[in-house]
């Protein structure tokens, strides 16, 4: 079925569908990030993790990542770009041709950012651990200790990888 056939009366339909899913990645994105903060403040900055993690401060952040969302794909509604559907992906998107400049924003603010706080945040954790692994060793041949536990990173590194997957399937898009 040609773009024609498909899209004839219909632009409404493209809108939506385009618009439902440029604001759900972002915000997916944004969760990501959120996770990660969320993360890296309970175990390298457990004594301030609920006071940063409270019941509200955590419905705030939920709903900033949902204005995010919304925010970011406001302009196609508002004329400085627009959906439209795409013969390449064959699926309904913001038209990454028309505004140049909306584009350069919606990379780096709402795929590029969120992946900067995720790759910093499991850094920090890694090398907390790392860190920390350390002191218990030192501590454990002090003490003269046979059996070393190792610490498994597989949450982060899995959580990295999943991140990374989908960032880099995104720019096929560009």
């Amino acid at each position: 079925m040609g773009e024609e056939q498909l899209m004839s009366g219909r632009q409404w339909l493209c809108t939506s569908a385009a618009s439902l899913c440029i604001i759900s990645c972002i915000v997916s994105l944004f969760t990501i990030a959120f996770i990660a903060v969320n993360r890296y403040l309970y175990v390298c900055w457990h004594n301030v993790y609920h006071t940063v993690f409270s019941r509200r401060h955590t419905v705030i952040a939920v709903v900033l990542t949902w204005l995010v969302g919304v925010a970011l794909d406001s302009p196609n509604h508002l004329g400085w770009s627009s959906h439209w559907f795409d013969n390449k992906t064959q699926k309904c998107m913001w038209n990454r041709t028309t505004a140049y400049h909306y584009t350069i924003l919606f990379v780096v603010v709402g795929m590029l950012i969120p992946f900067v706080i995720t790759v910093i945040c499991y850094w920090r954790i890694f090398a907390h651990i790392r860190l920390v692994k350390q002191r218990i060793l030192r501590t454990q041949l002090q003490a003269r200790v046979g059996i070393v536990h190792s610490f498994r990173l597989r949450a982060v590194s899995i959580d990295i990888l999943v991140y990374t997957k989908f960032i880099s399937s995104r720019l096929t898009f560009f």
